[in-house]
């Protein structure tokens, strides 16, 4: 008998929010799993990173494990015989290679998660402990679908119970982690909402726990009831719903005083800001900024600082209100290093009109695929509009913020 088996499945909110604090959580995690990894278990590692957005018709998911991403894993997890291996391994750092790989990004459906990690292949109860380990920093009532999956949540818990999984959940505080709470062999704690979350929270005594927990556990030896798999019905779903739509997700649109972060999964290569208008006007697209605290001003007549570079001047001279083709101009950031705050303005050359009648819009785009528009709305006929800001005071989790405010004088840094 596996007296000293362990499955442990470690299911983790990876959508936007938890951006500023992923890393912190890998490296807490890593300080967990190797020391585990050389105790008297025998352990297998599972890994469930998840995120979700929506392509203007339905949700879609991205779900990594501990063999990548690829749409077809899900349904793989519901086969006569799912490959074990691409779900569980032994091998500490295969697991935290997988997790290495994974890029926060849009939205979240914790129900749906648990769900599927729920249906993992563990071994059976009378020969090893079974565990999962949630990690998120939003509220189970929130995400893409809102309250809608918490209907069949109920149907959740009894297979986590009836499946004889310890759960171990690390989320804020709601009316449904409170129903968490009354399965057998979970320990539910409450963290703070939103990208912070994590700061409070000691990740080296939490895990502690939980191993010391664990080795404590006791077999099940009884066997396996009948449970319900796919709750949500995602067995029988099209592979497109799980084609990772993080590529699409990370289009958007920004109203006045929205505010996206960009995708740092990796390090940015680069950011292209661009400055559309199809009216016959003269604007200039312009960024200004502070470089290690030396003030710095990107635009036609200086064309060139430390990081950031425009490439042309269009729109010379041109003061009618006629419709023509979209004018176009480039500044390319080739590192947010040394820079806290950068303004994306534009000044109105041609003198009469109001911003909004420019058919304008800013375009950020980075080498991580973000794609963030901000249009050009502000109905004042000021000199110049602070149509965005790069807002890099966090380097963890900089992020775009839609501003249209406007002035009559050269932008200041830090009046935005």
């Amino acid at each position: 008998m596996g007296a000293n088996k362990v499955d442990i499945l470690f299911v983790i909110d990876a959508s936007d929010s938890m951006s500023p604090c992923f890393q912190k959580l890998r490296d807490n995690l890593r300080r967990f799993i190797m020391p585990l990894n050389q105790a008297s278990f025998s352990i297998r590692f599972g890994l469930l990173a998840y995120n979700a957005g929506g392509d203007g018709r339905q949700a879609i998911y991205e779900h990594t494990f501990i063999a990548g991403n690829a749409p077809n894993l899900v349904k793989g997890l519901y086969a006569s015989s799912p490959d074990v291996g691409k779900y569980f391994t032994s091998d500490a750092n295969q697991f935290l290679r997988a997790l290495d790989s994974v890029r926060t990004q849009g939205d979240e459906n914790t129900p749906l998660a648990l769900d599927i990690a729920s249906d993992f292949p563990f071994e059976t109860p009378d020969e090893s402990r079974r565990v999962i380990a949630l990690f998120s920093n939003e509220k189970l009532e929130t995400g893409i679908l809102e309250n809608e999956p918490l209907e069949k949540f109920p149907q959740v818990l009894q297979k986590i119970a009836r499946r004889k999984i310890s759960l171990y959940a690390y989320l804020p505080a709601s009316n449904a982690a409170a129903m968490m709470t009354r399965l057998p062999k979970s320990i539910i704690t409450s963290v703070e909402e939103g990208a912070n979350c994590w700061d409070k929270v000691d990740f080296g005594q939490m895990l502690e726990q939980m191993g010391k927990s664990i080795s404590v556990s006791s077999l099940q030896m009884t066997r396996e009831p009948e449970y319900q798999q796919a709750v949500y019905g995602q067995n029988a779903w099209d592979t497109n719903v799980f084609v990772g739509a993080g590529d699409t997700r990370r289009d958007k649109i920004l109203a006045t005083g929205e505010s996206a972060k960009l995708n740092m999964s990796k390090p940015l290569e680069w950011i292209h800001v661009k400055l559309f208008w199809r009216q016959n006007v003269d604007l200039d697209l312009h960024a200004i900024y502070s470089y290690y605290q030396d003030d710095k001003h990107v635009f036609f007549a200086n064309r060139r600082e430390p990081k950031v570079v425009l490439d042309k001047d269009e729109g010379v001279g041109e003061r009618g209100g006629a419709v023509g083709r979209y004018k176009e101009e480039n500044i390319t950031i080739s590192s947010l290093k040394g820079i806290s705050q950068l303004l994306i303005a534009t000044k109105n050359y041609t003198g009469d009109g109001c911003f909004a009648d420019y058919d304008g819009k800013v375009v950020v785009e980075t080498s991580n695929g973000d794609n963030i528009t901000v249009p050009l709305t502000s109905q004042s006929r000021d000199v110049w509009c602070v149509i965005a800001k790069i807002d890099n005071s966090h380097p963890e989790a900089p992020e775009v913020k839609n501003l249209n405010r406007t002035c009559n004088s050269e932008p200041n840094v830090n009046a935005f």
